[in-house]
């Protein structure tokens, strides 16, 4: 369920993110596509907090650093275990490619670590990114490794749209392929998200947690490495459950 004020704050926090740089209530309201007198209302609870202030010789309300402390403070406690970033970034440096750490989120599967690859053509992604379930590598891992019952549980609530010719939409084809994958260890999408864009992952648990760790980038260049990406998110995950 999504509280509408919630997403309210979240739609401005973003806003200011996308602009940075002041603005008036007429120009943030059309920005975050609200009814003025809604964003004002929003924007005066936020300045009354601390967080907006109105500057006006710039040209509109802007952000205080009082949200930024907040974030590093947040930020400050890691709940992953220390091992698990240099494991991701050892798996970005030998695959070069951009190397992802995803859990579930509600339906779909949430990126909660972005290692990007150097290279100036690559797969670009942003922690909180949301990926569906049935058609990423990210999802399908996370899919995959549930036990039968919320696995099936979980697919009699995703619809299964279609997001371009390579998307798997049928029920029966897709348990198929979750259930392949899970044989051999590994998941993989071609163009079943982003058109180009092949991905492979692993799932593993942490305390219990669910996690997958994804290679993705171009379909040229990750199809002639498969076997070497393969084998990084399965070495990962390997040895995430001896940890």
């Amino acid at each position: 369920m999504t509280v509408p004020a919630a997403s309210r704050v979240l739609d401005l926090i973003e806003a200011f993110s996308k602009r940075r740089r002041p603005m008036n209530i007429t120009t943030l309201a059309k920005a975050m596509g609200l009814p003025p007198s809604s964003c004002h209302g929003l924007v005066k609870t936020l300045e009354d907090r601390g967080y907006l202030v109105n500057l006006k010789d710039q040209g509109g309300y802007y952000f205080t650093k009082r949200l930024e402390q907040h974030a590093v403070r947040i930020g400050g406690f890691n709940p992953l275990p220390s091992w698990v970033l240099p494991e991701l970034e050892a798996a970005r440096d030998q695959a070069d490619e951009t190397t992802l750490l995803a859990k579930l989120s509600g339906q779909s599967a949430v990126y909660i670590e972005v290692l990007e690859s150097e290279q100036s053509v690559r797969y670009i992604a942003q922690v909180g990114d949301l990926r569906p379930l049935y058609a990423s590598a990210a999802g399908k891992a996370l899919l995959g490794a549930l036990p039968p019952d919320e696995q099936s549980e979980m697919l009699d609530r995703i619809p299964l749209v279609e997001r371009n010719p390579h998307t798997i939409v049928s029920r029966p084809a897709l348990e198929q392929d979750l259930a392949q994958s899970a044989a051999r260890g590994w998941y993989m999408t071609k163009g079943e998200f982003l058109p180009g864009v092949t991905a492979v992952s692993a799932p593993f648990r942490i305390d219990e947690e669910l996690y997958a760790i994804i290679i993705a980038g171009p379909s040229g260049r990750m199809d002639a490495r498969l076997d070497t990406h393969v084998g990084l998110v399965t070495a990962v995950a390997r040895r995430a459950s001896l940890s």
